[in-house]
């Protein structure tokens, strides 16, 4: 019998800027386990950001997102970044590739998410080709808000470019005493 369980999937359809995965964390988990799977950018590379979601269906993008990530290229020396005033979970030092074949694709860890007496802590790795290069990317960030966080969304932007696809799906993990 697995301790995951699966919570939510969410297919993310061309043409959006953002998707909000909305009411997948609850205080029925401490643990989350969040996949990313085949997303891309539509009509060119952008950048790729994840952002929590309170209670109150508010977006957090206050800069109350301190990240610490390891960059790992194929083409390039690995290089640690570390930055305590991001505005999401990762940001604009990683893109979406405009392919479906290089898709970004990554799996996330998310603690107490629900609690309003800590913070949301996360913990992530991701991997994605283009430029005819791997980078592939480790990750720990929290949310420095004692907020009950509910969801989360994903977005491009800051290149004008939309989602060409993807797929999000949401899993509680159980821990048996």
């Amino acid at each position: 019998m697995s301790n995951l369980r699966l919570i939510d999937e969410t297919t993310v359809t061309s043409g959006v800027t953002t998707v909000s995965v909305t009411d997948v964390f609850s205080s029925d988990y401490d643990i989350y386990k969040v996949t990313l799977d085949g997303f891309y950018a539509s009509g060119g590379v952008d950048y790729f950001y994840l952002r929590l979601i309170n209670s109150s269906g508010s977006v957090i993008s206050a800069t109350d997102y301190p990240l610490a990530e390891l960059d790992m290229r194929s083409h390039q020396a690995f290089v640690e970044h570390y930055n305590s005033g991001n505005s999401g979970m990762f940001y604009s030092t990683h893109f979406l590739p405009d392919a479906e074949a290089e898709a970004f694709n990554g799996v996330f860890y998310f603690f107490n998410p629900a609690s309003t007496s800590s913070y949301t802590f996360m913990l992530g790795q991701s991997a994605t080709f283009e430029y005819g290069n791997n980078y592939n990317k480790k990750y720990i960030s929290a949310l420095k808000q004692t907020a009950s966080i509910t969801g989360l969304q994903l977005s491009v932007g800051t290149l004008s470019q939309t989602l060409g696809g993807g797929k999000v799906r949401t899993y509680g993990l159980r821990v048996d005493s």
